[in-house]
C-alpha cells in the first residue's frame, strides 16, 4: 500500500469568467508549487470547489493536472460527490487518466447509517484500481464519525488511509494509538493545526493555504523534523496569524483573491461562493501585509530545494 507524507497543496481550480477551467494558470501554479519542493497534489477537493464544478470540469481538471505533473509528484484526486453514481464515474475516470490515489468525502448532507457509509465507499473502490483515502471534513458533510468507524472503513481492501481535517485532537489522539502506521496512512487537514497534528503523529498533509504559502509549511515540517521545534513553533504561529486574517472571508475564497496578488489570476469561486474584489481586495492585502505574509514570500527557505527557486514568488 502507498505511503504518502510531506506537504500536498489542495489545488484551487483556476477558472475562466465562463467557469472553465483556466489551463495556462493552472499550468503555471502546478509547475511553480513543485518547484517548491511539495510532495504531490490534492486536486478538486474542498479548495478546489470540487462538489461545486460540472463534473465534467472535474474531468478535466484532473486531466490538466496529471498532464502537467508528468510524474513529478503524486496527484490525488478528489472524486466525493453527493450521489454515489457520480462519484463512481468521477473514480474510473481518474483511474484511468493516470491519477495515483483518489479520495472521497464520505456521503453528505442526507444522514445515512454507518452501513450505507461502507456501501458508497465499496462503490467507488470496486470502480477504481488505485488507492483510495477517506476525507474526513464532518463539519462540512454534516456525518461525523468514531475513530472506530473511520478505522474499520480503512481495513476496505484498497483504502490507504485519510486525509483528517478536524479540530478535534482527541479523537486523533484516539486514531493514532490504534491505527496501524503500516496500513492506515494519515494526511492532516487543517493548516492552522499543522504542527500540533504532525506531532500527534500524522504523516503529512493537505491544505488550502499551501497554494500560496508552501514553502513555510515545508520549513515547519524540515524544522520539526530535524528537531527544531521552537522554530517550527514560530512558523506555524505566523502561518496562523495570516489565516486568521482569511477567515472572515472565508477560506476559499479568500485563496482566490489573494493569488492574484502573487501573480496567479486564479479567477472566481463557483457561486454561491463570495466574490471578493475591488476595496475588500485592498483591505484583504493590507490585512495580510500586516500578518506578514509578504515578508513571508521575500524569505529564504530552509528546506526548500536547491537555490530556493519560488522565493520572492510564493510565500
Amino acid at each position: 500500500m502507498v505511503h504518502y507524507s510531506g506537504i500536498w497543496p489542495a489545488l484551487v481550480t483556476p477558472l475562466t469568467p465562463d467557469g472553465q477551467v483556466n489551463v495556462a494558470v493552472a499550468e503555471r501554479l502546478i509547475n511553480d508549487l513543485i518547484a517548491t519542493g511539495i510532495s504531490g497534489l490534492y486536486v478538486c477537493g474542498g479548495t478546489g470547489e470540487g462538489v461545486l464544478l460540472a463534473p465534467e470540469v472535474r474531468r478535466s481538471m484532473t486531466e490538466v493536472a496529471l498532464g502537467v505533473v508528468s510524474g513529478r509528484v503524486p496527484v490525488m484526486v478528489h472524486i466525493g460527490a453527493i450521489n454515489t453514481e457520480t462519484a463512481v464515474g468521477l473514480a474510473q475516470h481518474a483511474s484511468l487518466v493516470g491519477a495515483d490515489a483518489i479520495s472521497s468525502v464520505p456521503p453528505f448532507y442526507y444522514s445515512v447509517p454507518f452501513s450505507a457509509t461502507l456501501t458508497h465507499y465499496q462503490a467507488i473502490l470496486n470502480a477504481a484500481n488505485i488507492p483510495l483515502y477517506v476525507y474526513y471534513i464532518p463539519s462540512a458533510t454534516g456525518n461525523p464519525m468514531t475513530p472506530e468507524q473511520l478505522l474499520e472503513i480503512c481495513a476496505l481492501d484498497g483504502v490507504a488511509g485519510f486525509k483528517y481535517t478536524s479540530h478535534d485532537l482527541f479523537a486523533l489522539t484516539r486514531i493514532m494509538a490504534m491505527r496501524d502506521p503500516d496500513k492506515v496512512n494519515i494526511l492532516s487537514g487543517p493548516d492552522e493545526l499543522f504542527l500540533p497534528c504532525l506531532a500527534l503523529g500524522a504523516d503529512g498533509a493537505v491544505g488550502t493555504t499551501y497554494n500560496f504559502m508552501p514553502r513555510l509549511y515545508i520549513d515547519i515540517m524540515g524544522a520539526y523534523l530535524h528537531g527544531k521545534v521552537e522554530e517550527a513553533r514560530k512558523l506555524q504561529l505566523i502561518a496562523t496569524t495570516i489565516i486568521t486574517k482569511l477567515l472572515p472571508l472565508g477560506a476559499i475564497a479568500a485563496t482566490k483573491a489573494l493569488l492574484p496578488l502573487l501573480g496567479y489570476q486564479v479567477g472566481f469561486g463557483v457561486p454561491p461562493l463570495p466574490r471578493i474584489e475591488g476595496k475588500q481586495v485592498e483591505e484583504l492585502r493590507v490585512q495580510l501585509e500586516e500578518a506578514g505574509l509578504f515578508r513571508m514570500v521575500k524569505r529564504a527557505a530552509e528546506y526548500s530545494p536547491a537555490g530556493d527557486p519560488l522565493c520572492g514568488r510564493l510565500a
